[in-house]
Formats: C-alpha cells, sequence, structure tokens
C-alpha cells in the first residue's frame, strides 16, 4: 500500500497491521463459555444407586400432569359401530369410569391438562360428550391433537 507524502516523488510504504484483541476476547469467551457448560454437563450425569424403600407412601399412584384421552372406533371396518374411550394406552373404559378418574384427577391435582385425540371417522358428537364430560370437571385446558395435512401431528 503507497501513500503519498507530502514531498513529491517520495512514497513511503506503511506497515500493514492486524488487530488480534477482538479474536482473544471471543476464544477466551469461549473457552470460558464451554469449560462451564461442561462442568453443568457432568453434574448432571453422576451414576449413582438409589436406595429401594420396602414400606414407602411415596410409591402410591402418580397423578399425571395431563391425560391423553383416546377416541377410537370399536370395529375398524365400520365406524358406525360404536366408541371406544381410553386413557392413554390403557384398555377402553366407559365414559361414566372416564368421569369417574378425571374427578379424582382434578381433586389431586388443580392444574390438569387434557388432549383429546379421535379417529378421523368419528363424528363432532362422539367426541363432543368426552369434551363435555371434562369441561363439566373444570379442567380448562383441553387440547385437541390433529394430524396436518403433511402427516405430522400437531398438539402439546
Amino acid at each position: 500500500m503507497r501513500i503519498a507524502s507530502g514531498i513529491k516523488g517520495r512514497h513511503r510504504h506503511a506497515a500493514l497491521t492486524f488487530n488480534a484483541t477482538p479474536m482473544i476476547d471471543v476464544v477466551f469467551l469461549l473457552t470460558v463459555f464451554f469449560m462451564l457448560v461442561s462442568r453443568f454437563a457432568s453434574a448432571e450425569n453422576v451414576t449413582m444407586m438409589l436406595p429401594d424403600p420396602a414400606h414407602s407412601e411415596a410409591r402410591a399412584v402418580k397423578i399425571p400432569e395431563r391425560v391423553v384421552i383416546n377416541c377410537r372406533c370399536a370395529d375398524e371396518l365400520d365406524p358406525a359401530a360404536g366408541v371406544l374411550y381410553s386413557l392413554g394406552p390403557n384398555p377402553p373404559i366407559t365414559l361414566a369410569a372416564l368421569s369417574d378418574l378425571l374427578e379424582s384427577y382434578k381433586a389431586q391435582r388443580g392444574d390438569l391438562k387434557v388432549i383429546v385425540r379421535a379417529d378421523r371417522r368419528l363424528t363432532y358428537a362422539d367426541v363432543r360428550a368426552v369434551m363435555q364430560i371434562v369441561a363439566r370437571h373444570g379442567i380448562a385446558m383441553i387440547h385437541v391433537a390433529a394430524r396436518t395435512p403433511g402427516g405430522a401431528a400437531t398438539g402439546p
């Protein structure tokens, strides 16, 4: 690089310099970041053997934070054959039993969330019965799981 001086005919070369201070700052910050992250990760990865209590009241039935209610056709070939209701992967139950379970869950856990999954071949009336039971128990967080046109399931 040439810089013209005040005297004609004379050119001097200016030295090019590289300021490495910002680069050193970034490297220092990354080093500190990775040192902290590795320390947190190793603290969570401690293996231990927990005791098995012989007589513990903590083994009582765990009330889920959210309940998934599945509504599906009783007969795969005939959607008009009726509806089966189940909580998650459990066996089918009646609407009265579903109501009783929701009542006990709601009494033990006030912030219960419900996700309703229904077979697309069912009518709205079949699903409405479940939603009315959920609303009757004062559960405000009702989610309806659906499948987008691309095939991905939506819902919490």
